[in-house]
């Protein structure tokens, strides 16, 4: 503490302000950590809630925009040969009423599961055939078209339209495997309750936990009935949309 005289006499007291010591690299460090944390909080926010929503939107208008009725028309299943040959649309009415998504051949990310929605697994079988049709789908990011799978249950149907018929598929099972168990979508799947030789099954596959993608979650299906196309759209997918 010091004191200056001024010219009257009276003192005034006061107290020199202390340097500032410079910051440490470790204050330096963990500042700049917190600032990254934000924005990649900020950016995770985007993707999920914002992003996603977007490229969701996108894939539901484009399905729109093809079917019988539509100004585009489906690639005949038998001339599908190559990758991202649109065939076919989906239905999941446990998915939402307006869920809907094209169905592509091949299941490469580009062009189909991040732009297109669904992609068919090569030489699985094609809709309404005899063994396993069988398909895949992102949970999160792209648009998330299978982000709901875990939600199919007993009761539910998958609708499939195609230039000629329209292919009704009945909830089965459920069951959550390996990333390199790809019996799963074999024409009889090992692992699925019941499966016999003849049927007709689908089988929906998709990366689980959703964003962590340690394992696949599957879901399987069996054709339940076939529509032709001249007799109009299934009645109770007509109900709920």
């Amino acid at each position: 503490m010091t004191f200056t005289n001024l010219p009257d006499g009276t003192k005034i007291y006061w107290a020199p302000v202390p340097k500032r010591s410079k910051p440490s690299v470790l204050l330096i460090v963990g500042e700049l950590l917190v600032t990254i944390g934000i924005l990649l909080g900020l950016f995770a926010v985007y993707e999920v809630f914002i992003h996603d929503e977007v490229v969701a939107s996108a894939q539901t208008n484009l399905a729109k925009e093809f079917g019988h009725e539509s100004k585009q028309q489906f690639i005949y299943p038998s001339k599908a040969k190559h990758l991202g040959d649109i065939f076919a649309k989906m239905y999941v009415p446990r998915f939402g009423s307006e869920w809907t998504r094209l169905v592509a051949q091949g299941t490469r990310w580009h062009p189909v599961l991040n732009e297109i929605g669904v992609g068919h697994y090569n030489n699985s079988a094609m809709p309404g055939e005899v063994g396993n049709f069988a398909v895949a789908g992102h949970r999160g990011g792209f648009g998330g078209a299978f982000k709901n799978i875990h939600r199919l249950v007993a009761g539910d149907r998958v609708y499939v339209e195609t230039n000629d018929h329209w292919y009704v598929y009945k909830y089965l099972q459920t069951k959550i495997v390996d990333p390199s168990d790809v019996s799963v979508i074999k024409p009889v799947p090992p692992e699925l309750v019941g499966a016999h030789a003849g049927a007709s099954y689908m089988t929906m596959t998709s990366c689980t936990p959703i964003f962590v993608n340690t394992q696949r979650i599957v879901v399987w299906l069996e054709l339940e009935k076939t529509i032709p196309v001249a007799d109009g759209a299934p009645k109770e997918l007509e109900v709920v949309n």
